[in-house]
């Protein structure tokens, strides 16, 4: 007999044994296991990583740190599938998407074409009427003498929107306001003017605030459409319900882009003015606004 003790193949498989990461050697008889797959470049692929704290056994071991470690296996496999994946979707997408959403020409089926950006007042097509895109201060939307006529001495206020600092590519505003001079009575003249894509909301809505009795304050005395002025127009004229001194002569008028309402305030007691005479002055005050869009 030799010397040398002959080793029993059931030992020598403790961490004792081998070094970390190695694989343990076969039982005789049995085949050698599979060598784990390098990454490139000599690195340990994820099927190599050493066995996390907890779990030591090979694939038929059982309890807990067995299924730890199968668990840990799965995963690995798991994250390699899918980091494989997303680099050929990566790679074969490429420059397919630069004209459209979904990588698709726009026009086949599937393909979205990418927004654009935001339209201004003037890309907008009105239906019918004038596309409007430049529009001067408040205080010269209606003209010296027109102010001059309808309402003696009066000075303009400009809104703080009236200079063009609050304009932007969807919607210009001006509300400018004239009042009288005159300490013996009360008259105003006031301008809303709105330019923009939603211009028949606007209308809409300049409409139904000319038409409301504000819960019980105003009385709605009686509207009629104007003819030759923009594609639509109304006006509406109103008086305090309490004290009934206070009247108002009011246009709304629509054209292409461009929504506007031009009040006529006044005093029945001493301005001396009528009804008639605040509807007109309000219907010229619109002619001139109008006239001053390009």
């Amino acid at each position: 007999m030799s010397e040398n003790p002959q080793v029993d193949p059931r030992q020598g498989f403790g961490e004792a044994h081998q070094g970390p990461g190695q694989v343990p050697p076969p039982m005789p008889g049995q085949a050698p296991p599979p060598v784990p797959p390098q990454a490139p470049g000599g690195a340990p692929s994820a099927w190599s990583q050493p066995v996390p704290p907890g779990g030591t056994g090979g694939p038929g071991a059982s309890g807990p740190g067995g299924g730890r470690s199968r668990a840990w296996l799965i995963g690995g496999a798991a994250a390699l599938v899918v980091a494989v994946i997303v680099g050929v979707v990566v790679a074969t997408s490429g420059d397919d998407d630069k004209d459209t959403a979904s990588g698709k020409p726009a026009g086949v089926p599937g393909g979205v074409a990418k927004p654009k950006g935001p339209k201004g007042p003037m890309d907008e097509e009105p239906a019918g009427g004038k596309a409007y895109s430049k529009v001067p201060d408040g205080c010269e939307l209606i003209k010296a003498s027109t102010v001059e006529k309808i309402l003696p001495g009066g000075a303009c206020t400009p809104s703080a929107m009236d200079k063009g600092e609050a304009d932007t590519p969807l919607m210009i505003t001006r509300m400018p306001r004239w009042e009288s001079d005159d300490s013996a009575s009360y008259q105003s003249l006031s301008v809303s003017l709105t330019i923009g894509a939603s211009v028949k909301g606007q209308y809409d809505l300049k409409k139904r605030s000319a038409l409301n009795d504000l819960n019980g304050t105003l009385e709605v005395e009686g509207s009629r459409p104007v003819k030759g002025l923009g594609q639509e127009a109304l006006v509406v004229d109103t008086v305090d319900a309490r004290q009934g001194t206070m009247a108002k002569g009011e246009v709304v008028v629509r054209d292409g882009n461009a929504s506007i309402s031009v009040e006529f305030n006044y005093s029945r007691d001493d301005s001396g003015t009528t009804r008639k005479q605040a509807d007109d002055a309000a219907i010229t005050a619109a002619r001139d606004v109008l006239g001053s869009l390009s």
